[in-house]
């Protein structure tokens, strides 16, 4: 479906209001939805999983994978609905006709961690661009997941080539999730891109600490698209993305690790500024402060 991506802003967005106006699917034992691995290693997937089986009686089962899997598993009707967090990506999926419909749901935005004794700017293209001139290690997901692409259009942004093999001496890729990234990245005292709410629940921190915290391209927005059941629009997905944009909203702003709120719905947050969970964990205030 082409057209551009709507804002959720719960019950004030007409297509919303539709969607959640609209008739009861029909009852489902087990929904198949594809989910980020950020939603799981944080722990918000089990608390979505409890809420959503304690309001409507069904179940959900995650199919857990990159941004990149689940969309090709959205787009070949193998999971009814998705929560991933690439908006680029997600806007194909719907222009090709792969997905039914998208809304906003959250933020849980990312920060670059380092080592703790080096001097970096807090700026995140400010700090890419030190990176590679002083060639720091610098460990990359490389796996298309969401988290790889929006860390791929920031050294985009910061004019730096990581495929020009003379990265290869500082730049490497982990081929895996962000909890494994983050693992090779503590014991190689590397730099690295993760999300907050992954970052706050991981164990083996190590030497890392948070360092770029300040750009717009730090912003992470998670999104709910609805697939297809054939021709129609998948009765599951709809559920889910109509639980999740009511009573689901509720879950995600008390969801804690560790004390923190990470996920944050957009119908409170917006699209705009810093979150105060990222601003609490780099020790800054914020810009207009």
């Amino acid at each position: 479906m082409s057209g551009p991506i709507r804002t959720c802003a719960l019950g004030l967005v007409s297509a919303l209001t539709a969607l959640l106006c609209s008739p009861a699917m029909a009852a489902a034992d087990t929904i198949r939805i594809g989910g980020t691995t950020s939603v799981r290693e944080s722990g918000l997937l089990a608390a979505l999983e409890a809420g959503f089986r304690g309001d409507t009686g069904d179940q959900l089962q995650f199919i857990v994978g990159g941004t990149g899997r689940v969309l090709k598993l959205l787009e070949a009707q193998d999971v009814s609905g998705a929560l991933v967090h690439d908006t680029d990506s997600e806007q194909a999926l719907l222009d090709a006709g792969g997905a039914a419909e998208r809304f906003d749901v959250m933020r849980n935005d990312y920060i670059i961690l380092g080592p703790s004794q080096a001097e970096v700017p807090m700026d995140v293209i400010d700090l890419f661009r030190a990176i590679a001139a002083g060639e720091m290690p610098f460990v990359s997901r490389g796996d298309n997941s969401g988290t790889h692409r929006a860390e791929l259009r920031i050294w985009a942004a910061a004019g730096i080539d990581v495929d020009d093999p003379a990265a290869r001496t500082w730049y490497r890729k982990s081929g895996s999730g962000q909890g494994a990234t983050l693992n090779i990245a503590a014991s190689l005292d590397a730099f690295v891109l993760a999300d907050a709410a992954t970052w706050i629940a991981f164990d083996n921190k190590a030497n890392l600490v948070p360092k770029g915290c300040r750009g717009e391209s730090l912003r992470n927005v998670y999104g709910v698209l609805l697939g297809y059941d054939g021709d129609d629009v998948d009765g599951g997905g709809e559920g889910f993305a109509r639980w999740l944009l009511g009573p689901g909203q509720a879950v995600i702003e008390a969801f804690e690790v560790r004390g923190q709120r990470p996920f944050v719905p957009v119908s409170q947050a917006g699209l705009e500024g810093s979150l105060p969970v990222v601003e609490a964990l780099c020790g800054m205030a914020p810009p207009n402060g």
